[in-house]
Parts: C-alpha cells; sequence; structure tokens
C-alpha cells in the first residue's frame, strides 16, 4: 500500500491512508480545508494536460502513478531480460547435455590381395633357352619380316611339321595337308622357286647350306614337345582353311596362319621369361677391374749352327774340354735367370738346332 504524504496548507483526511489504486477520479470527497474535490470527467493524466489539477493531493496521485508505472516498469523489464537470460541459459544447456551426432562410420579398406606368383609352364623346365625379345617387344621366330615366298613356304614347313608329330596330339592334319599339296601343287612350286632365288641372289658360293641350316631351324622350331599340343589345335584349323584359299591370296592367309600358328610359342615364351624372372632376377652386372700393365721381357732365341755333312766313311771324333782353374768365367755365364713377374708368360725354352 502506498501513503502519499500530506504537508502545506492541510490534511486531506480522504486522501491520507487511502492507496493509490483506490483513488480513483470522478469519487467526490471533503477536505478539512476550504477546498472540496470536484468530480473529475477525466483521467489524471487527462486533467494533467487540461491544467485542470490544483489540489495538491491530485499532483501526489499523478506522481505515485508515474512512479508505479516506472516501477513495474523497470520491475517487467528486468523480469524479462531475466527471463530470456534464463531460457536462454537453459537452451544452451540443453544443448550441451544433447546426445552428439554419432560419427560417420567409413567403409573398412579392403585390400587386394597381392597377385600370386608366376607359375612355369607346362613343359618348361629350369635353365632352359628362351627367345630373344626385340626392341618392339616381339619375340624372334622363324616368321618375321618375311617376303611373300617365304611366307608362303614357312607355311608349308608348319603343316608339314604338324602332319608328322600331331598323331598322337589329336591328329586331323595329315590328310587334309596331303591333299592341299596336290590341289595346289603348281602355286606351291612357283612360291618355292622364288624363294630359292632369293637365298641364291647375294651370290654367297654356300647358299645351299645356309638355306639348309634355316629350314632345320624352322623344323625345330615348330617341332618343341612343350607347346606341341597348343600348336596341333592351331594347326588343324589353319590346315582346314588353307585349301579354300586361293592362288593370289595365299601369302596373305600365310602371314595371318603364321602368327596363329606362333602364338603358342610366345605365349610359352612370355610365361617362362615371367617365371624366370620372378625367382631368378638378372645379378647387377659386375664390370671386371682393369688388368694391371706388366712388363713383356723379350725372348732371344740363338740361332741354330751350321752343320755340315758327313760322308759314310768319315769319323767323328768328340773331344770333352775340361774348363782349367786358368780359364776366366764371364759374367754373363754366372748371371741368374731374371725372376718372373706373376702373372708373366714362362719363357719358352730355346729351339733346339736342325
Amino acid at each position: 500500500m502506498l501513503k502519499l504524504p500530506v504537508s502545506g496548507r492541510g490534511s486531506c483526511n480522504i486522501c491520507e491512508g487511502l492507496s493509490v489504486e483506490l483513488m480513483r477520479p470522478g469519487v467526490p470527497h471533503t477536505p478539512n480545508s476550504a477546498l472540496t474535490h470536484q468530480p473529475a470527467t477525466t483521467s489524471i493524466e487527462g486533467r494533467e494536460r487540461q491544467g485542470e489539477i490544483n489540489h495538491f493531493c491530485d499532483v501526489h496521485l499523478v506522481r505515485a502513478k508515474r512512479a508505479t508505472t516506472n516501477y513495474l516498469g523497470r520491475t517487467m523489464t528486468l523480469r524479462a531480460n531475466l527471463g530470456w537470460g534464463l531460457l536462454g541459459g537453459l537452451a544452451f544447456a540443453i544443448s550441451g547435455c544433447a546426445t552428439p551426432p554419432a560419427p560417420v562410420e567409413l567403409p573398412p579398406i579392403v585390400m587386394a590381395p597381392p597377385p600370386p606368383p608366376p607359375v612355369m609352364p607346362a613343359g618348361g623346365y629350369i635353365g632352359m633357352k628362351s627367345a630373344t625379345k626385340r626392341p618392339d617387344g616381339k619375340y624372334v621366330t622363324p616368321n618375321l619380316d618375311n617376303t611373300d615366298q617365304a611366307a608362303v613356304w614357312h607355311l608349308r614347313n608348319a603343316l608339314n611339321v604338324a602332319a608328322l608329330g600331331c598323331d598322337q596330339a589329336g591328329g586331323g592334319v595329315i590328310e587334309l595337308y596331303n591333299a592341299w599339296l596336290k590341289t595346289h601343287a603348281a602355286v606351291i612350286d612357283r612360291y618355292y622357286q622364288a624363294y630359292i632365288r632369293e637365298w641364291q641372289a647375294p651370290g654367297w658360293w654356300d647358299w645351299q647350306r645356309v638355306y639348309d641350316d634355316n629350314q632345320t631351324r624352322i623344323y625345330n622350331f615348330y617341332a618343341q614337345p612343350a607347346m606341341r599340343s597348343a600348336f596341333c589345335a592351331i594347326a588343324r584349323e589353319e590346315v582346314a582353311k588353307v585349301g579354300q584359299v586361293a592362288d593370289d591370296d595365299l601369302p596373305a592367309f600365310a602371314r595371318a596362319a603364321l602368327l596363329r600358328l606362333d602364338r603358342p610359342f610366345v605365349e610359352f615364351y612370355a610365361a617362362y621369361d615371367a617365371w624366370r624372372d620372378y625367382y631368378q632376377p638378372d645379378p647387377p652386372l659386375v664390370v671386371p677391374p682393369p688388368m694391371a700393365q706388366t712388363t713383356e721381357i723379350p725372348v732371344v732365341v740363338p740361332s741354330p749352327s751350321t752343320a755340315g755333312t758327313l760322308s759314310d766313311n768319315d769319323s767323328v771324333a768328340v773331344e770333352t774340354e775340361t774348363p782349367s782353374a786358368d780359364t776366366e768365367t764371364s759374367p754373363a755365364d754366372t748371371e741368374t735367370p731374371p725372376a718372373l713377374a706373376p702373372g708373366d708368360a714362362p719363357i719358352p725354352a730355346p729351339l733346339p738346332p736342325r
């Protein structure tokens, strides 16, 4: 309850002891002084603006109401600030106490297993000789960089080896091969004669021997037992097609057929080289140290003495000379031979006289 102090010319019994809330405008009351309150038709604020407030009680009422309004405003502001602060703290506390999101689990990294070590190809053995590989990556075979006539004749050689050696590997070659030789004998002979002239063209006197060696290498190449099964399987396909090829198309067919016939050998060489390089890598290149320079000792060989020819009746007297004490020995006779340095060749003995 708010009491208004009354001072000045007198006191108002109605205003004294009354709260601001009961002092409503328009309620008549009689003060102790000669002044009387007039019924108010407007509020205290309105009357103050209109200049109608003359009684000091009205002034105190206005001031009290203003103070109450300011007090309530400050109180509400403080409460609002406290409320928002508590609400923000509560929100912060709730956010801090909230369960954090579970971390995203990355899928496990699966390492690919290492490739298995290379396997020795069937028919291979340790220390076998592989074909040489050219700088372009191709293995050297008898059918690289051939002319048309060489390609036709080498195809005939390959099918000849298949006809002789594939009976135990499925067969099916010799009948078709003989049929091709009979039906295309003229064109085969024409390419063979042109092939022979290629060997004779350089003018070598031993061209026949070199030619025979080359043919032997071709036969041995296709007769390798490790690749026989795969070679015979391809030879059966090629001999079945060669009889249907026209004479003018035979060189082109022969080149393509030789590449297919060489495939089992090339694949075998590649597999063997991979196995060899994996288990038996090439040792590092060792450069031998330079040889020590040695001084050569000249060897003087005495010339044989001239011997006279004796007849059958001449007698030969052999005299043995004994050196006397007075005979001086030359330094050359007593000089020891020079010692040989390590690594020098022994001095040969002098040749006997003839």
